[in-house]
């Protein structure tokens, strides 16, 4: 194949549909066994060839396949919406990575793909049960703000923090606190999470941060599952923890004056403590901070009825 993918590139005269339907054939087939760095290269080469007569001649090329191979319509249909969605390239080496073995070829898939200039962003989070990755994705948009925020200055990584916990829903800004440590973006993910956990520790966190958690565990038993999910992360769980028991020595100090004068809803933070007990992050401290203060006992027992 690759002699020929060669011999194709090179010569003048081809039948792009023919070359093309050859290639998507090869690559839908060809992801299994043991890999090369050549085998790999090969497949990513004609992967990229695939995505230049696309990109070249458009739907012309999609009519023109589906009229010479009327009789393979279905397997066209599934991979030009490939084609439409990611492209070949990026389809390709998604498939390698989740072959069995795959993690070995990280390095080696983004190496050829730079080399290609190909963007490499929408690979990493490929799921082989979900044949396209749609824009919609929460975890894959995440993985784009994360991109774009470490494109910026380092000075200029702050501010962009700042207005990621003031403006970001929580059902989005959680997938940082979800990144698998195997993740070639996760020294990223660990920054930010630095970042946010510290704010969050310190008590300096914005109340439209917590009131987004607040709603997104209380709307929908997924919501619930996703903030019990983070609260997993040992670094996002201690924080949370400490700016529970923040709130609510300032309680203690402050009595009921700080229902009105704080910027966050009472009502809100005893529901996420009843989350947070209800996880399985570690809360022996919150614990016995609900037990010794008679302010926040008396306030979690009047309200823990409700949940």
């Amino acid at each position: 194949m690759d002699y020929w993918l060669k011999q194709t590139i090179l010569s003048d005269n081809q039948d792009l549909s023919t070359v093309c339907f050859k290639l998507l054939s090869w690559l839908d087939a060809e992801l299994c066994g043991t890999m090369t760095y050549k085998y790999i290269e090969t497949i990513l080469t004609g992967a990229v060839f695939v995505d230049i007569i696309f990109e070249i001649m458009g739907e012309e090329m999609t009519k023109d396949l589906m009229e010479t191979h009327a009789h393979h319509r279905l397997f066209l249909k599934d991979n030009c919406k490939i084609l439409s969605e990611v492209g070949v390239t990026v389809h390709s080496a998604a498939n390698i990575l989740t072959t069995p073995e795959g993690y070995k070829y990280i390095f080696t898939i983004e190496n050829i793909l730079k080399h290609f200039l190909i963007d490499v962003n929408l690979i990493y989070n490929y799921k082989r049960s979900s044949k396209n990755i749609s824009i919609d994705n929460a975890k894959y948009k995440m993985l784009l703000i994360v991109q774009r925020i470490f494109q910026l200055p380092p000075k200029n990584i702050d501010i962009s923090v700042n207005r990621l916990v003031s403006h970001c829903d929580f059902s989005l800004l959680g997938h940082i606190f979800l990144e698998e440590t195997n993740s070639l973006h996760i020294c990223k993910y660990k920054i930010l999470e630095h970042k946010i956990c510290k704010k969050i520790s310190q008590g300096n966190i914005s109340s439209s941060f917590i009131k987004s958690m607040y709603v997104t565990a209380s709307s929908s038993l997924k919501g619930n599952t996703f903030l019990k999910s983070c609260l997993r992360n040992d670094v996002f769980g201690t924080s949370l923890v400490q700016f529970f028991m923040l709130f609510f020595e300032n309680l203690e100090k402050e009595g009921y004056n700080i229902t009105i004068n704080s910027q966050h809803k009472l009502s809100d933070i005893i529901f996420l403590v009843h989350c947070a007990l209800h996880s399985k992050t570690s809360c022996s401290q919150l614990n016995k901070t609900i037990r010794t203060n008679k302010s926040v006992a008396q306030l979690i027992k009047k309200s823990f009825f409700i949940y």
